[in-house]
């Protein structure tokens, strides 16, 4: 009855060798999975697709090992009903595919419609640092702009709650996901009970009435962080640094990094940051946020490695963002246009104020840098111009600059040569660092 199944034993084991699981193991989940399938069609009578057999065998043996996530398992899981679209879109991130792969994802698959745009809830991660959230929407028309507005999260009693969200707003693509995150601080408790609003525009005009999707949140599902105490001190051209523990979370890694208060340098951040295993698998810098706690010291959020249980595991980057303390105030002359002080190496050059900003050049590779550099200019007496927009820094990029604006009324070009503190900048120094964490 099950000649078919059976005749793929040999290729489900060659896929189980890739993933380093031993010959025997594979057998025996393929044969239960055959026996799973086989008590099924008695049940309902009807008969799985082979590769959507094999991916079910595949996906529960994985829940149950720790294996490293590859290109056959996301493969595999992609055709495992209802996971396709969520494996294709976290493939490209290690730590959130580990996170899928052993089931640390909660399903939802709600959806509301209003006005003809469909807005639809497909899966949550959760852990004690964040709620991450995948959604998508569409729209019954194709020849108009729809673009998200602002998103809250609300407990069942529609009160809105107290957290930040970011992500992605705008999808340029009707069928694909999309990833907002809500950012939980030490102690936070979420409710069970939440409810996902948010509202949308259509051709820049906001429509009326919220698009809300409730959802329950499953606490069982949450495991505890792992934490490394590092204290690990690294001296780089006489500026110092101290790694002081590692974090890991399902859906990310946090190093907590400490830049000592006597270095000359204002240390910005670090390039290539990195984990890396013994056998040299790595786990890149994510693109989630850093967090800066106080002047000198920063969280430094990575992919997670929370999934994989390697025998050694180390941190690495080759260089920092640093530059003289002496050179981080900028001073710009906005009725000439011109730059009067700025870091010593020239790559910060025109300036144009229109349309109530100041827009600045920086001359910088945008694939390896385009953070924002400041957030508002001050004048003379140190107050902030525009301080009704303080942090309305926009930063726009082509090949071989970044243009930076921050608001800036046209009556503030009689306040006299203004100063943008920077933030940061790309003024690398070059170190070659290994620690071990573990």
């Amino acid at each position: 009855m099950f000649e078919r199944e059976e005749s793929e034993l040999a290729e489900s084991k060659k896929i189980m060798k890739d993933l380093s699981i031993s010959d025997d193991r594979s057998d025996q989940a393929i044969l239960r999975g055959i026996q799973q399938a086989k008590a099924e069609k008695k049940k309902k009578r009807i008969q799985l697709p082979i590769k959507t057999f094999t991916a079910a065998c595949i996906l529960g043996l994985t829940f149950i090992t720790s294996v490293n996530v590859s290109e056959p398992v996301a493969y595999y899981m992609s055709n495992v009903p209802g996971m396709g679209k969520i494996v294709d879109f976290v493939r490209y991130d290690k730590g959130l595919l580990a996170a899928v792969e052993n089931n640390y994802i909660q399903k939802v698959d709600s959806s509301v419609n209003n006005k003809g745009i469909e807005f639809t809830l497909n899966s949550i991660i959760h852990d004690e640092k964040s709620l991450i959230i995948f959604y998508e929407y569409q729209s019954d028309e194709e020849d108009v702009v729809i673009t998200l507005g602002s998103f809250q999260l609300l407990n069942e009693k529609g009160e809105v709650l107290p957290y930040h969200i970011v992500g992605e707003y705008r999808n340029d693509n009707p069928d694909s996901l999309l990833e907002i995150r809500v950012p939980l601080k030490e102690g936070d408790n979420l409710p069970n009970e939440l409810i996902l609003s948010t509202q949308f525009s259509k051709d820049k005009k906001l429509l009326d009435g919220v698009w809300e999707i409730p959802f329950t949140l499953d606490k069982g599902k949450i495991v505890g962080k792992k934490v490394y105490n590092v204290d690990k001190t690294l001296e780089i051209e006489g500026q110092q640094l101290t790694i002081k523990d590692v974090t890991m979370y399902p859906s990310q890694t946090a190093v907590h990094v400490y830049y000592h208060s006597q270095n000359s340098k204002k240390i910005f951040g670090i390039n290539d940051l990195h984990l890396i295993d013994e056998k040299g698998e790595t786990w890149n810098t994510s693109v989630i946020e850093t967090t800066q706690i106080n002047e000198n010291e920063t969280i430094i959020y990575l992919q997670s490695n929370y999934f994989t249980n390697p025998k050694e595991l180390y941190l690495r980057f080759n260089s920092i963002r640093a530059l003289d303390k002496e050179e981080l105030n900028v001073e710009v002359d906005p009725i000439k246009k011109k730059i009067l002080k700025a870091p010593k190496d020239g790559k910060l050059t025109d300036v144009e104020i229109e349309q109530g900003e100041m827009s600045i050049k920086l001359d910088t590779n945008p694939n390896q840098f385009k953070s924002a550099i400041f957030t508002h200019a001050i004048d003379a007496d140190g107050n902030v111009i525009s301080k009704d927009e303080p942090y309305g820094i926009s930063y726009s990029y082509v090949d071989d600059y970044v243009l930076y604006s921050v608001p800036f009324p046209s009556e503030a070009t009689d306040l006299g040569p203004v100063k943008l503190e920077l933030l940061d900048y790309p003024a690398s120094i070059s170190a070659e660092a290994n620690v071990k964490i573990k």
